[in-house]
């Protein structure tokens, strides 16, 4: 935000009325991520029974990161973060619109939900880059701050976009398609009136100028030569996103293999919905101990142990596909993903200036999100040509290969060398 205060807060102090706009913004936002996440591809087994159509579907949702990522971080440290945030959700909320009239005109294809995956990626581009580059603005850019705004906002998406977006997610789906993208579209209008109303002032980062007088091409290229130049964010970035290949294999298989009665777990899409909530109330475990077990060790132990038990447990829905089995899974894989999700996602602004920040997250996740499509497609792929069990297998196998990878090149005595100076936090 332009025009830095001079007050310093100390790590314990109030986050701030701004940051709680900013959090319910994302809280709202997040609650209609959730219904879609769940609900389309609920809708999605209706149409098709086909793994390689879902892992295009899922796809979808991701290749925005891989198309857009770099130009989108571009765009957002040139822009007013908040105002970006608002045009991004305003264009979501007429997407979801156009789409819940054509359900209610019975013209729902799976390729019209392929398209509506697309679109709403690339808002989520726009948005995320956004809102994850305004938080340093908000609080300061000191590390315990900055944990405790992440551990909220996590506990915040979790808890929308987990605990109420799966249940009412399948009860819109009972309702039918048009109230599942419709009522979505209204709370993302909900998210826009949190920001417009509640956060104030202008969200734009200051520019040098040396910088200001560069090529375009020098500032598409800057977040990723930034990225791939730095000792911790490159390993980090690597083997995230070999991670989130891994995981959207896994997400595109999944519901073939546990929803319908042609599946092996055999559950209702409502049935299925209602356990999905024990993602978010594993992952709000994970955010109310992630603060004591990063005072107790260190960052980076933490984050290996944490993925390497993650990376484990995606076997149980291969080994127990029930709805207990899925449960229990969802549990443990919950507050193992939001402590490593804490970790990670309080280094980059602490390595990172911030007329920069954008573009180096939106390079970032070119790498961790960019995967994911590839992920998809590969994981679809895969399990129609060898079977959905082939595909959990190898979930697993590269997710212990990523951990290994980062617990390899990151120790903590290198994160800490190249941390920049904190700075004084805004008041508000």
């Amino acid at each position: 935000m332009t025009g830095t205060t001079t007050t310093p807060r100390s790590t314990g102090s109030p986050l701030g009325r701004p940051f709680g706009s900013h959090l319910s913004a994302v809280g709202l936002a997040n609650l209609a991520d959730g219904v879609v996440q769940i609900g389309v591809p609920l809708l999605a087994v209706t149409l098709t029974r086909s793994p390689l159509l879902m892992g295009v579907l899922t796809a979808a949702v991701w290749l925005p990161w891989l198309v857009c990522g770099i130009p989108a971080g571009v765009l957002v440290d040139r822009w007013d973060r908040r105002r970006t945030m608002i045009c991004s959700l305003l264009v979501r909320a007429a997407l979801l619109g156009g789409v819940a009239l054509l359900a209610w005109a019975d013209l729902l294809t799976i390729g019209v939900l392929i398209v509506l995956a697309l679109g709403y990626g690339v808002t989520e581009v726009f948005a995320d880059l956004a809102a994850a580059a305004q938080v340093p603005a908000l609080v300061g850019r000191d590390a315990g701050r900055l944990r405790r705004a992440n551990s909220r906002l996590l506990a915040v998406q979790h808890f929308c976009n987990g605990f109420a977006g799966p249940p009412l997610a399948g009860i819109l789906v009972a309702l039918g398609a048009a109230w599942l993208v419709g009522t979505s579209a209204l709370v993302a209008v909900a998210a826009v009136l949190a920001l417009a109303l509640g956060l104030r002032g202008r969200y734009a980062a200051s520019r040098p100028e040396a910088e200001s007088a560069g090529t375009r091409w020098a500032e598409l290229t800057s977040g990723m030569r930034t990225l791939w130049a730095h000792p911790v964010l490159r390993p980090l970035a690597l083997a995230a996103g070999l991670w989130n290949f891994a995981s959207t294999a896994f997400s595109a298989v999944i519901i073939l293999w546990m929803v319908g009665p042609e599946s092996v777990g055999g559950l209702s899409p409502q049935l299925f919905s209602l356990v999905m909530v024990a993602l978010p109330a594993g992952a709000l475990l994970g955010s109310m101990v992630a603060g004591r077990l990063l005072r107790r060790w260190s960052e980076m132990s933490v984050l290996v142990v944490c993925w390497g038990l993650n990376g484990v447990l995606n076997l149980m829905p291969l080994l127990w596909p029930t709805a207990w089995g899925l449960a229990i899974f969802l549990l443990g894989v919950g507050p193992l993903g939001v402590v490593g999700n804490i970790v990670s996602g309080s280094i980059r602004p602490r390595m990172v200036q911030d007329h920069v920040l954008g573009r180096v997250g939106g390079a970032s996740r070119v790498l961790v999100f960019g995967a994911m499509p590839l992920g998809a497609l590969a994981g679809g792929q895969v399990a129609e040509l060898f079977g959905i069990p082939v595909v959990l297998v190898g979930v697993a196998s590269v997710m212990l290969l990523a951990t290994l990878l980062v617990g390899a090149t990151v120790p903590q005595s290198l994160v800490d060398a190249h941390e920049l100076e904190p700075e004084r936090a805004p008041v508000g």
